[in-house]
């Protein structure tokens, strides 16, 4: 079972809305349901809150819906702290409980799921081709594409530069975040329209970041060509920037250039 957790505002958050969306072959009959419900708001905290629970399947698989009042019949607030973790930590539970897939928390899972969005634009473009009406399957969501790329463009010992001009290649676009004191501190990529900063996409042994990247293998040798990928210099300022370098060790390096690694 897959989990999402919504609030009504960013800083007043008067009820909890847990969505519960099932694999697309189960569906667990109506008392089995009730029982899913009572456990997730026994152990999300709200076992004394009033609540509504609703059911539908009218996306690709079955969903439950749960929104709860945060203040109980006491007059206290339920927390809303690590509601995510606990709310998986449940649905684990559950799973056992009622013999169905087990999914891995969102902490487990190395590569950025499709946003809900992109998941049913895709459904929708599938069902056209199967009907005749798209003469080739849904492409593959933007954030699926970017990973697929970074994966494909680390290989064993490859530079930050030619890492970059890898994803160029594939229509994958990278941009770097300098601080004014020019240190390199982060990146992101961009595809389709749709960009992403690097600290969404993947994580663990995925990880997009820098810090990721430089994990995975990519050698951050801060090469003058590499920083010129995504500074994109004017003509005005080339002969000025060209002077505030120097040569080190045979490789071209800004005297101001760091990496930040958060």
């Amino acid at each position: 079972m897959r989990e999402c957790v919504k609030r009504s505002s960013p800083q007043v958050s008067p009820v909890s809305h847990v969505s519960i969306s099932f694999l697309f072959h189960e569906k667990p009959l109506d008392e089995e349901l009730e029982e899913i419900v009572e456990e997730t708001l026994l152990g999300m905290g709200f076992e004394k809150n009033l609540y509504f629970a609703a059911s539908h399947n009218d996306c690709n698989h079955f969903h439950l819906h749960i929104a709860a009042s945060r203040i109980n019949i006491d007059g206290e607030c339920v927390s809303d702290w690590y509601d995510k973790r606990r709310l998986e930590k449940v649905l684990r539970n559950l799973e056992i409980q009622f013999n169905l897939t087990p999914v891995p928390n969102s902490c487990e899972v190395d590569r950025t799921a499709p946003t809900t969005g992109q998941k049913r634009r895709m459904f929708r473009e599938n069902q056209e081709f199967e009907l005749g009406l798209r003469d080739k399957p849904a492409d593959k969501s933007a954030v699926g594409k970017i990973q697929d790329a970074i994966e494909t463009a680390i290989q064993p010992g490859v530079s930050f530069a030619e890492f970059i001009k890898k994803l160029k290649i594939v229509d994958v676009e990278t941009s770097l975040k300098f601080n004014s004191e020019g240190v390199l501190q982060g990146i992101s990529y961009s595809t389709d329209g749709v960009a992403f900063a690097g600290g969404k996409l993947g994580r663990n042994s995925k990880a997009c970041t820098l810090k990721g990247l430089a994990m995975r293998g990519v050698k951050f040798d801060l090469e003058y060509g590499a920083l010129m990928l995504t500074r994109h210099e004017t003509k005005d300022n080339k002969q000025q920037n060209e002077a505030n370098h120097t040569k080190v060790n045979g490789n071209i390096r800004s005297k101001n250039t760091q990496i930040e690694f958060d």
